[in-house]
């Protein structure tokens, strides 16, 4: 039985298994059989193939006894706060930091949170026992709009969690030509503030296309930026320096002036190492923002999220939310006069490098011949001040080899011993 769920939801090629239309009706239909959810929040991103997807979810959800609402266009934190405020269950249509031929399915409990394990294993299951008849229908026939009403009830919790009076200086963000694109539109004018958007005029092919948190290397300077579906956040200062979600975590931590922090496998020792300095609890999780979740639910802390910009502020919302994070930081940023250059400065991190690798299938290392003498090597290298972690991508076929290290040319050591062992 081949798994059809990765780290964040089902994602791959739009028209490819799993994402067709006959595969996704099914989805749509276990999705309110399975949970006995009625009435079901639906949202999407700006990917050509999100409306032939929403038309295919809608039939399935419909045909199993289920209510769709579709909320249109919008990030998905938007579709997990409306979902918790006003439905039993929601759906979000995206892939993503993905390319646009890409879609995905992330579903959504009562609570606005991802389904659990258990929820994703009985889907499974079924969907591969299904045997129903599918019947497709287009409701549907554009993706490009918002069901306003519902989504600004979001907008109203945010005015409420946020001091927008305080925000006086901003900095320019980028939409990714993605979910946030119509959404910030609807923010500036219910919010009366002035944000300077760009790479906001989606064409159903240009999401994450060099541009937004997925592609740093095209963030404008002195900016941040969202990625496809906005529940990502990262910025880059006027030298060009990457504010990522480890600097962002510690920031927010710092002037928040929290006791607990969860963070993941691929969080930055430096995080750690603040955490010490400040008598912060610091946990890890597997990667993954649902996992930062359910140890953020099991240890009480407010904060917690990932280094590519996942950030989970549970005073915001119940997921990662690119729109409020950013508004919190200028919030902050204003308050306490700081400029955003001085967060690459004043929240160093340790020099580390991710790898990359390219794989046919996901062999356990010890499979692999020559990996554990490999990472032996580059452990010796790394010493005590460093560290090195392999681990398969949830949603591409790639393994990932973090290595980090107080010392940078130690870090360029094991980095080149692994690109020539895999050459």
């Amino acid at each position: 039985m081949k798994k059809i769920f990765g780290t964040d939801g089902i994602r791959g090629k739009a028209g490819e298994f799993p994402i067709t239309p006959e595969n996704i009706y099914k989805l749509g239909y276990l999705f309110v059989k399975i949970t006995g959810y009625k009435n079901i929040a639906i949202g999407w991103d700006t990917r050509e193939s999100s409306l032939w997807i929403a038309n295919s979810l809608i039939s399935g959800i419909e045909n199993a006894g289920g209510k769709p609402v579709n909320l249109g266009c919008i990030p998905t934190p938007v579709l997990s706060f409306c979902t918790s405020d006003s439905f039993d269950g929601g759906v979000m249509i995206t892939a993503s930091h993905n390319p646009y031929t890409d879609n995905g399915i992330k579903f959504f409990n009562y609570k606005g949170e991802k389904i659990s394990d258990e929820v994703e294993n009985e889907i499974t299951k079924e969907f591969y026992n299904f045997l129903g008849e599918i019947k497709l229908s287009e409701k549907i026939k554009n993706i490009l709009f918002i069901e306003e009403k519902i989504v600004k009830t979001y907008l109203s919790h945010i005015k409420n969690k946020i001091d927008l009076s305080k925000i006086i200086k901003t900095y320019p963000v980028d939409c990714a030509n993605g979910a946030t694109s119509l959404f910030i539109e609807l923010a500036q004018k219910t919010l009366n503030i002035k944000l300077n958007p760009y790479n906001t005029n989606p064409d159903g092919k240009n999401i994450n296309l060099k541009c937004g948190a997925a592609q740093p290397d095209f963030i404008k300077k002195e900016s941040f930026a969202f990625d496809g579906d906005g529940d990502r956040i990262m910025g880059k200062d006027l030298n060009g320096n990457i504010i990522n979600g480890d600097i962002i975590l510690m920031f927010l931590a710092d002037k928040l002036n929290l006791d607990k922090l969860v963070g993941t496998v691929m969080t930055n020792m430096a995080v750690e190492s603040f955490c010490k300095e400040r008598k912060i609890e610091f946990y890890r999780t597997k990667v993954g923002d649902r996992f930062v979740k359910e140890k953020m639910n099991e240890t009480n802390a407010k904060l917690g999220g990932e280094t590519s910009g996942h950030i989970i502020l549970t005073d915001l919302n119940s997921t990662g939310d690119s729109f409020a994070v950013y508004l919190k930081i200028l919030e902050l940023l204003n308050t306490f006069k700081i400029d955003i250059n001085d967060l690459t400065k004043k929240y160093r991190l340790f020099p580390q490098k991710v790898i990359n690798i390219p794989v046919k299938e996901k062999k356990p290392f010890e499979q692999i011949k020559g990996f554990k003498k490999l990472m032996e090597k580059c452990e010796i290298i790394l010493g005590d001040k460093g560290r090195i972690f392999p681990r398969y991508s949830g949603t591409e076929n790639l393994l990932r080899i973090l290595i980090e290290c107080q010392a940078e040319d130690r870090v360029n050591e094991a980095q080149k011993i692994i690109k020539n062992f895999f050459k």
